[in-house]
């Protein structure tokens, strides 16, 4: 789950822009974060929906506000569902405009995504309520089952693995960094910057590329020290 930044938008220079239709903020939110569903990290050119962290059905007075809007795909959003998330309970979870969400995870080569254990105890409970809440848990026993969000990320795993292999090979014959130009392309494409970025863990220069690449990756990675993954908040 890739940590995002989502600034308000400005209608003109000292105005924050304000939207009649929740939809209508589905292109300012493209702008900035890219085709990405914000939960599964899956690139979808169309079918991406406004989504509200605070379900506009419990929550009607947040319909409109931009601060409650993210960016989902059919399967998190309906996964999540109008279950009762307020301002009481905003906090039992890890969202990717606040947090580092790439730190609570770990991604696996099967397509599973597991809670990192590194973690407290505290913040792999949080972390798991956050799977549990999108459903990044769900692994269909066929193939062909509608959610098939486990098989894209070990389809991109595996992608991402064959690509090490090939910086390898184009850094004995001079042309690593377009071979990171051409990894950045595939990843933007294919998505899942969690899974790129994991993989290739050892690799510096792909990961600052990588970042560069995902627009509206969130400035939360110490690039004194191998752009390792740091907390935005007290908590994450």
């Amino acid at each position: 789950m890739r940590p995002i930044e989502k600034e308000a938008v400005l209608a003109d220079k000292d105005m924050v822009k304000t939207y009649t239709k929740y939809q209508n903020a589905k292109r300012d939110l493209i702008d900035q974060i890219g085709n990405y569903c914000v939960y599964c990290n899956m690139r979808l050119p169309t079918s991406l929906a406004v989504e509200h962290v605070q379900p506009k059905k419990r929550q009607g007075h947040l319909e409109l506000s931009w601060d409650n809007f993210l960016l989902a795909c059919i399967n998190c959003n309906s996964s999540k569902g109008n279950k009762d998330i307020n301002e009481t309970n905003l906090d039992d979870y890890y969202w990717p405009d606040i947090h580092n969400t790439h730190l609570a995870f770990i991604y696996l080569n099967d397509g599973r995504v597991e809670v990192n254990t590194n973690l407290t105890h505290a913040q792999q409970m949080k972390a798991k309520e956050t799977l549990d809440l999108v459903g990044l848990q769900k692994y269909p026993d066929t193939e062909d089952a509608s959610d098939s969000r486990w098989k894209d990320r070990k389809e991109a795993y595996q992608q991402a693995t064959r690509f090490v292999t090939l910086l390898h090979e184009c850094t004995q014959t001079g042309s690593r960094s377009q071979a990171i130009e051409f990894i950045c392309t595939c990843a933007i494409d294919k998505g899942f910057f969690s899974i790129w970025f994991s993989v290739f863990e050892a690799h510096d220069d792909v990961k600052v590329a990588l970042i560069a690449a995902f627009k509206g990756t969130a400035n939360c990675f110490d690039m004194t020290d191998h752009y390792r993954p740091i907390p935005r908040t007290a908590d994450l």
